[in-house]
């Protein structure tokens, strides 16, 4: 019989200090794009096949904690400790506009329906601030939100309402609905409490413009994933009280930090402090596949939009791009017998070498 096939993943290079978060656009013309930040102040930008470098955006002074791609892939939201979120052109490189808070920019979102003309931060005063990016200077709204840091902020529900969790355990939903002609309620219309700060949050329908009414919601609280179903046609109460789609919570061996869904199969992806990724079934809980190749704690895990691929950021600096079933024909990922040398010819292989010498060489934005 033979030996199952190894995951060989890709290593992306370029930055010198942890790697805290990675966001992927949705297909577009040129397939998918994703950014990925760190602490070393840069936000790079590369290829979501292949993880080639496309350009790396220069101008925050302190770490980057936070990234955002509007689902065009024509834009990128960061938000720094030096205060500041930025938006930046993927086609140029140029900064587009600049913001300037009280304090870290710890997370942050990109409206869907719109093209990402809104943005929405929360900083680490506890603080999320609704912007129109067509007037930055003047904030739509600021809310005292949380009593600890705020982990993760998404608009949800057709950028009707926000949802923001935090390490105070607390899970909240906000109405942004009328927030053209009439103050923003300073109080959220929904919460619930989980009983460890909660680290992540993810949809598996980001893009609300093509989504149901109800979406899967992903969240990792100490060693757990939680899975519940919300619907948005009760925003009062928005977890779904169908029988036939409970909330699940499976738990791993460590402490997790991020949690991502698959976007057509039933399957997750989770990593946390003990280095690995975990591949689960997420209608029983079992662990498909335990990816080693990080070298420290795993602070991102992110399911590119068609699903093929998903990438990892770390405490060791790199990003690594995985296969979600080894030894798919994909991309860079080109299988052939260990006994068989791959059909690629002499020439080919010079070509794609003095490719990739170009593209390292070739300098940043």
């Amino acid at each position: 019989m033979p030996a199952p096939l190894k995951q060989s993943p890709l290593s992306c290079p370029g930055h010198s200090r942890p790697v805290v978060d990675i966001h992927f656009s949705d297909k577009t013309d040129c397939g998918s794009l994703f950014v990925a930040v760190s602490k070393d102040g840069r936000a790079i930008l590369r290829r979501g096949d292949t993880g080639d470098w496309i350009g790396t955006f220069l101008g925050h002074q302190g770490a980057v904690w936070s990234c955002n791609l509007d689902a065009h892939g024509t834009k990128v939201a960061t938000g720094a400790a030096d205060f500041m979120a930025k938006i930046w052109d993927t086609s140029s490189g140029q900064e587009l506009l600049s913001v300037t808070e009280d304090h870290i920019v710890r997370c942050l979102d990109l409206s869907k329906t719109d093209s990402g003309a809104h943005l929405i931060t929360a900083n680490n005063m506890k603080k999320i601030t609704v912007y129109d990016l067509a007037v930055p200077n003047s904030p739509i709204t600021i809310l005292n939100a949380h009593d600890q840091f705020i982990r993760r902020t998404l608009w949800c529900n057709g950028d009707r309402h926000a949802i923001t969790v935090s390490e105070d355990a607390n899970i909240y939903l906000w109405d942004f609905a009328d927030r053209f002609r009439r103050p923003v309620a300073h109080t959220p219309i929904w919460s619930n409490r989980l009983d460890k700060p909660i680290l992540d949050m993810q949809f598996l329908h980001p893009n609300e413009s093509k989504a149901s009414n109800e979406v899967l919601v992903a969240m990792v609280y100490g060693p757990n994933v939680q899975l519940s179903v919300y619907d948005w046609r009760r925003p009062d109460a928005p977890i779904s009280a169908d029988p036939s789609e409970p909330t699940r919570t499976f738990t791993l061996p460590c402490n997790l930090s991020s949690v991502s869904l698959h976007p057509t199969e039933d399957q997750l992806i989770c990593g946390g402090e003990d280095h690995y990724i975990y591949r689960l079934d997420r209608t029983t809980g079992e662990i498909l596949e335990t990816c080693k190749g990080h070298f420290g704690p795993v602070h991102c895990v992110r399911y590119a939009p068609e699903g093929r691929v998903f990438a990892s950021g770390s405490e060791d600096g790199t990003v690594r791009l995985w296969q979600n079933q080894v030894g798919e024909v994909f991309g860079l990922w080109q299988l052939s017998s260990p006994n068989q040398p791959a059909d690629i010819s002499h020439e080919a292989a010079v070509a794609a070498a003095n490719e990739a010498a170009a593209a390292i060489s070739a300098p940043i934005l």
